[in-house]
């Protein structure tokens, strides 16, 4: 059960992440806002492990693992977000990520050798009936009329390298506690973006906007620091496949957060919810409380 409530905080914090981006992209490159957000990040994951900070040595017990999380998984992943938001909407980036567990399940089968049970088939279409009812606001031809951009391929890609990061978190995090593997990948990450970004920006500024340093507080320390660390807390505790459902609750929590943006909450978010939300239910269904601890 606390793998549910895991997965279900962290989708609705990555669907927080959608807005956080779109503000901080206003005032900064992408390079420049991927630093500060995986800066605010491992200074959060930091503060929340003070009095059991990882040892450098350990870093070694599973170094392959970290490597391709931290650079491919994470670097990757929010070189190509951050991108690929500049050149398309949340409407669409929503809509790709609702692909995201067509693809876990499908690297799951092919590199976990993870069963596939009828479950998991059938919620993952249920939910995805949800998220584009969600999307369309019931109007099919909403769908038909998007147009997609090099940004959607950037999104896609992203989703794809995400889609391999939750096998390879499944598969290396298990040598570490769910907040060492955390703060090691995400500290990787960081160092990334510390190196590449003196090449490609040529100052970073701190004289940016209150509405900047809010939202790139809350994609660092809740969407990046907070979220990864039950994201990995609960892919590790259940199948890549299982927790990758939860990336449909993401669209939605995009739109349900609109609301505190002053934004008018609609039947068709109540109706997509549910249909959601059993989705991701009955993937769960099969032996769930028996993997779960």
């Amino acid at each position: 059960m606390k793998s549910i409530i895991y997965l279900l905080l962290t989708a609705i914090f990555w669907g927080l992440n959608f807005h956080f981006a779109k503000q901080m992209l206003t005032e900064a490159s992408f390079l420049e806002a991927g630093f500060w957000r995986y800066t605010l990040g491992i200074l959060a994951l930091l503060g929340m492990s003070i009095k059991t900070l990882p040892k450098l040595s350990d870093f070694l017990l599973e170094k392959t693992g970290l490597l391709l999380v931290g650079i491919i998984g994470l670097f990757g992943f929010n070189l190509l977000f951050f991108l690929g938001l500049l050149y398309t909407s949340p409407v669409n980036a929503s809509l790709i990520v609702s692909l995201n567990p067509a693809m876990t399940l499908f690297f799951s089968y092919l590199l976990l050798h993870t069963k596939i049970t009828r479950f998991e088939i059938i919620g993952m279409l249920i939910s995805l009936v949800g998220v584009l009812i969600l999307l369309t606001k019931f109007d099919l031809n909403r769908l038909l009329q998007l147009e997609f951009s090099k940004g959607d391929v950037l999104i896609f890609l992203a989703n794809l390298v995400f889609a391999l990061q939750n096998i390879w978190v499944k598969q290396y995090a298990k040598a570490f506690s769910s907040i060492h593997f955390t703060i090691f990948t995400n500290a990787i990450c960081w160092l990334c973006f510390l190196l590449i970004v003196p090449l490609a920006v040529p100052s970073i500024s701190v004289q940016h906007s209150t509405d900047f340093w809010l939202s790139a507080f809350g994609i660092g320390c809740i969407g990046t620091g907070l979220a990864y660390l039950f994201w990995n807390k609960g892919v590790s505790a259940i199948s890549p496949s299982k927790a990758g459902i939860f990336m449909n609750f993401v669209p939605l929590s995009t739109a349900l957060s609109a609301i505190f943006l002053q934004q008018q909450l609609h039947q068709y978010h109540l109706i997509s919810g549910i249909i959601i939300l059993t989705g991701i239910i009955i993937t769960q269904s099969n032996k769930f409380l028996q993997s779960t601890p």
